[in-house]
């Protein structure tokens, strides 16, 4: 399987034939003129195959699914395009979308790579101490004959089962170090940096509000191009891949059919609600209902990247928190037995 292009490759391709299509030039000759500018490698090939199947088919939609290296969405939103005669405006829109998730995939990366720095230094902190420093304390109170209880008992118990398994430890630690760089600092980890910040507590509102966006993006540009609202809606509901936003898509599409107007349908469903509902009521009345969805979809995006950035930087506090306290536990377990002793010589 062909690894699929980096956010920012999406965004370089979908800006280039933008500038292409608004200079009057065809997407043939465009396509053409791009492989042309471009150096060997795996880029010329990408766009042999695409100009190739555009001599062949003249779809792009087809051509781009060829090369098996563009994303669904990229691909979906491009057949909208072709079929609404907005292929020039939906590329400068997927240049600044792909433009965007690059640029916070990055800001991602940067603020995981501290937090993983410290994260590590005090793991190396722990290991440390329940290896070669909980075993010396070990001994000098069993010289001194103290029984250990409670706590202390058991970080002892946990200190010796950490010392036999300290080889098996340390690959693991190696492991997990080179995964977390390549996770943070390749396009190849982004889907895998996503997944994990999809399983926050935020991560279902993040999810939510994404699969809002493309939903109102896509009918946006459906409705554009003048296509029936069923087809619109199918089209659009094909772009979110969330499973209960979907089921709010299938009863806002009996709504329809039911005989409800497009705002009152996606309000109903619960697809949107308070303000945005509003400004769709709005934008149906004056016949602009497609500015009102283009609309709620930046809103939604821009709130979900603040999402998914504030869970991030969630993170460094909540690690070091973490870590701290079970550094304390570990010095206090050592600490205890020792003033007890002192107390007794006292």
């Amino acid at each position: 399987m062909k690894n699929m292009l980096t956010d920012s490759e999406l965004s370089a391709f979908a800006e280039q034939l933008a500038m292409i299509l608004h200079s009057g030039i065809s997407v043939l000759e465009g396509v053409l003129i791009m492989r042309d500018d471009t150096p060997p490698g795996p880029g010329k090939e990408i766009l042999d195959t695409v100009y190739q199947a555009l001599e062949e088919t003249g779809d792009l939609t087809e051509a781009l699914h060829r090369t098996e290296v563009f994303p669904e969405y990229f691909m979906r939103m491009t057949q909208i395009a072709e079929r609404s005669g907005t292929l020039e405006d939906v590329m400068t829109s997927l240049s600044e979308y792909y433009s965007r998730q690059s640029a916070l995939m990055r800001n991602i990366r940067d603020a995981l790579t501290y937090p993983l720095i410290l994260m590590t230094m005090l793991f190396a902190v722990l290991i440390v101490l329940m290896t070669q420093v909980m075993p010396v304390f070990r001994d000098v109170f069993h010289q001194l004959g103290i029984e250990m209880t409670g706590i202390s008992a058991a970080v002892f118990r946990i200190s010796g089962a950490v010392q036999r398994v300290s080889a098996v430890i340390l690959v693991l630690v190696v492991v997990l170090v080179i995964a977390s760089l390549i996770i943070l600092r390749t396009g190849k980890g982004t889907p895998t940096l996503i997944a994990l910040v999809n399983h926050l507590p935020v991560g279902r509102k993040v999810a939510r509000l994404l699969a809002t966006s493309r939903f109102c993006k896509a009918l946006a540009l459906s409705l554009h191009s003048g296509l029936d609202m069923g087809e619109s809606f199918e089209l659009a509901n094909s772009l979110t891949k969330h499973d209960d936003f979907e089921k709010n898509v299938r009863q806002a599409s009996e709504l329809l059919n039911q005989g409800n107007d497009l705002s009152a349908s996606l309000r109903d469903a619960g697809i949107i609600t308070g303000l945005n509902a509003r400004m769709v009521t709005i934008g149906f009345r004056t016949g602009s209902a497609e500015v009102a969805l283009d609309q709620i979809a930046g809103s939604c995006q821009e709130e979900a990247d603040e999402r998914i950035q504030a869970a991030v930087n969630l993170l460094e506090p909540v690690l070091t928190a973490i870590l701290s306290i079970l550094t304390g536990l570990i010095l206090v377990s050592v600490m205890l037995p020792l003033l007890g002793v002192m107390t007794n010589i006292g």
